[in-house]
C-alpha cells in the first residue's frame, strides 16, 4: 500500500525541471566546457570529432517528458542527437533500465516521512548509524564545504569506474544557484566520511553527485547522511520531490535508495541509435577502476568534455 501511495504521488504531479533551471544549468556547463549551443541543444564534441546534439549535459532529465519531443527530434535529424525525458506511463520495469529513483514528500513532516515511508529494517540502520558512531553533518556552498565534498566524491567516482567531473563545474554551479546548492558532508570527528551535493529547483531537491568513503561503507555513514539530508530538505523546503539520482533499475544504488521509499521512473533517453549504456561502457570502466587514482583525478575532469553520456 505504502509503494502505491507513492507511485500514485509520483505520477500525478508529472514533476520536471522548470526551463529556468534548465537554462542556469546549461549556461554554466557550456561556459566551463566551452560547448557552442543550436537552438536548444548543447552541442558535445568527441574526443574522435563526432558532434552530438545534447539536450541537455549532466542531467539525468529534462523539463520533458517523452511523449512532448517532436520539435526536438525535428531539430535533431540527420544529427547525432541525445535527449533525455521522463516517461510517467511506464511501468513494465527490466532489469538495466535507466531510472530515476524519487521520493514524494507532499506535506509530510520529517517524522511522518521516517514513520510511514522508510522501510523498518533502514530505520534500525538510521538510529543505529547515530548509535554507535559520533556522525556530525554540515552543509552549505563555501570553497570549504565544495572540497570536502570533492574528497570523497573524486574517490567514489574511481571506484565506480567513472570519470570525475571538474572541481570547477561545482564551485561554477555554485555561484550561479547560490542558496538553492548546498553541499552536505558527514564526518566522524574530524573526518569527512560522506558527501551529497543537492540542487534546488521550484519543487524538486535533486542529488546528482555525492558519495561515501571506503572506509565507512559498512559503518552506516550513508544511512545517516541520506537520512540527515532527506529531514533537512523536508524541514526547511516546501518541495514536493526528493530526487534521489539516476539508477539502473534493479542494482545496488536502486537497492539502497529503495530502502528509503523511493520509487523509480523512467529515463527515456532517445537517440538516433539506441544502446545499452551500461553496457556500452562496462570494459571501459573495468579498465578505469584499475588506474592509479593520480592519474584518474588528472585525466577524469579532461575526459569529461568529450562525453556526452554522463
Amino acid at each position: 500500500m505504502q509503494n502505491n501511495m507513492q507511485k500514485n504521488l509520483l505520477k500525478s504531479d508529472n514533476i520536471l525541471f522548470t526551463q529556468e533551471f534548465l537554462l542556469r544549468f546549461q549556461k554554466v556547463v557550456n561556459a566551463l566546457y566551452n560547448y557552442p549551443s543550436y537552438m536548444d541543444f548543447t552541442i558535445v564534441t568527441s574526443l574522435t570529432g563526432k558532434k552530438t546534439l545534447s539536450y541537455l549535459p549532466l542531467l539525468s532529465y529534462t523539463d520533458r517528458e517523452s511523449h512532448d519531443i517532436n520539435d526536438l527530434l525535428e531539430l535533431a535529424k540527420e544529427n547525432h542527437f541525445e535527449i533525455r525525458t521522463l516517461d510517467f506511463s511506464y511501468s513494465n520495469f527490466q532489469d538495466n533500465d535507466t531510472v530515476t529513483m524519487r521520493l514524494a514528500l507532499h506535506n509530510l513532516s520529517s517524522q511522518e516521512l521516517f514513520e510511514k515511508n522508510i522501510k523498518s529494517r533502514c530505520r534500525n540502520k538510521i538510529r543505529n548509524s547515530k548509535k554507535k558512531y559520533n556522525y556530525t553533518l554540515t552543509y552549505g556552498n563555501e570553497l570549504q564545504d565544495i572540497e570536502a565534498f570533492y574528497k570523497i566524491f573524486t574517490a567514489t567516482m574511481h571506484k565506480h569506474g567513472t570519470p570525475v567531473l571538474d572541481k570547477k563545474l561545482f564551485i561554477n554551479l555554485s555561484e550561479e544557484f547560490k542558496e538553492n546548492i548546498l553541499f552536505f558532508n558527514a564526518y566522524n570527528n574530524s573526518e569527512p566520511v560522506a558527501t551529497m551535493c543537492i540542487i534546488l529547483d521550484s519543487q524538486i531537491a535533486w542529488y546528482p553527485w555525492g558519495g561515501v568513503a571506503s572506509s565507512y561503507n559498512n559503518k552506516l555513514a550513508g544511512y545517516f547522511i541520506y537520512w540527515e539530508v532527506i529531514k533537512f530538505i523536508c524541514d526547511n523546503y516546501n518541495l514536493k520531490i526528493f530526487d534521489f539520482g539516476r539508477s539502473s533499475y534493479g542494482g545496488s544504488t536502486y537497492n539502497f535508495k529503495s530502502q528509503f521509499g523511493a520509487m523509480p521512473l523512467k529515463i527515456e533517453i532517445l537517440k538516433e541509435n539506441s544502446y545499452d549504456l551500461y553496457e556500452k561502457y562496462s570494459l571501459a570502466s573495468s579498465v578505469w577502476k584499475k588506474l592509479p587514482k593520480n592519474i584518474v583525478d588528472f585525466l577524469g575532469p579532461k575526459l569529461c568534455k568529450y562525453l556526452v553520456d554522463l
